[in-house]
């Protein structure tokens, strides 16, 4: 179904994405530019002289505008302070502070050091009483932990939605998904020899956060959310890791692993058993899991199946659900950073942990949902 959740003033704030990096523009020029170049190469080689300098410039304009084209149609670096943020590793103009860490990596994890980007809300102190809840953003394919807070703008929307008291104060992290051999990797150990071991990985980065900052370090305060592949991940980690999370967001969620999974699993036993699509009607709800899944109205058809068949298993279990989509939206991160601000305020506030105005300003959820069944 289609319901906006959030009140006019707070999407005003979250719709400042716009501007030269957004639009098709500078593609359209840089390619006018190397087209010019490669021309008055082909004219000064005619004449005997040396051509290289203006083809050279030709290949980095024809480079830059296919850059910026593909920006403009995934939304993946969607201002001017999300270029600056993936230059110089921080995110700037937010009111919480976002840091990078390095996760130690266990032996023959088959992972490459990489950060986790993480973002503390306003206030946060990591010396005095208050303990925080904690959402885990899993990337999509091709991807990077970098992506929910340049492309997805995260840090600003969590800014907006404390500020606005719709979610509470809130630790975002976003740890790296990739391997050296793929970007798809679907959060799975790989079965095969020598093969990546993101899931464990993942888990080990809950471990470090509580560990590092002020969190409360039990399911019923974490959240794993993600968008494309990293919603296939959320859902999936989400379900059969519900000793560590208890809220699942997913956007474009995929039912399934795919390529990714065969590709990292050895039989079909082990496809079957990671496929929220096969185990989904055999797995008990050891606890009252809300879980928001949205898509966007002109985004992948694939995933648009694969959340129907999820909403209709999670339905059959009796847990909270929403399934939300996004008028005038594509599959990229435009849809993501829209869908990640109605996905935490609804998930916040079935888990009982939305600010008391916020609770106050909402419906009455079903009596229904309230008790999941196995």
């Amino acid at each position: 179904m289609v319901q906006d959740t959030l009140p006019d003033a707070v999407l005003q704030q979250l719709h400042h994405r716009g501007g030269l990096v957004t639009s098709w523009w500078p593609a359209a020029v840089l390619a006018v530019l190397a087209v010019a170049l490669v021309l008055l190469g082909v004219r000064l080689r005619t004449r005997g002289r040396r051509s290289w300098v203006p083809a050279t410039a030709a290949v980095v304009a024809l480079a830059a505008a296919a850059a910026t084209g593909a920006s403009a149609l995934t939304g993946s670096l969607p201002s001017a302070q999300a270029v600056q943020a993936l230059a110089s590793a921080q995110v700037p103009g937010t009111d919480g502070t976002v840091t990078q860490v390095s996760v130690p990596l266990r032996a023959g994890s088959g992972l490459e050091p990489s950060q986790t980007w993480v973002y503390t809300p306003p206030g946060y102190d990591a010396a005095g009483s208050q303990r925080y809840p904690v959402v885990y953003l899993f990337h999509g394919e091709p991807g990077s932990s970098a992506d929910w807070f340049t492309a997805g703008d995260v840090a600003h929307t969590a800014d907006v939605l404390i500020h606005g008291g719709l979610i509470p104060p809130v630790v975002l992290v976003a740890p790296d998904l990739t391997s050296p051999g793929t970007d798809d990797t679907e959060c799975l150990d790989s079965t095969r020899p020598g093969g990546p071991q993101v899931e464990t990985h993942v888990l080990d980065v809950v471990s470090y956060v509580d560990a590092h900052y002020a969190t409360q370090a039990d399911p019923e305060h974490r959240v794993a959310a993600g968008m494309s592949m990293g919603a296939y991940c959320a859902v999936d980690q989400g379900l059969r890791h519900q000793d560590v999370y208890g809220g699942i967001i997913g956007l474009e969620a995929f039912s399934n692993p795919g390529q990714g999974g065969q590709d990292a699993l050895t039989s079909e036993a082990q496809y079957r058993a990671v496929s929220p699509d096969h185990y989904l009607p055999q797995l008990r709800m050891t606890r009252r899991t809300p879980v928001f899944l949205d898509n966007a109205d002109d985004g992948d058809p694939v995933s648009a199946r694969n959340t129907a068949r999820l909403y209709a298993e999670l339905q059959a279990k009796g847990v909270p659900l929403q399934h939300d989509v996004e008028t005038g939206q594509q599959h990229d991160w435009d849809f993501a950073a829209l869908g990640i601000a109605h996905g935490l305020v609804w998930t916040f506030d079935q888990m009982g942990l939305a600010p008391k105005t916020a609770q106050d300003a909402s419906a009455p959820s079903d009596p229904a949902a309230a008790t999941p069944t196995s």
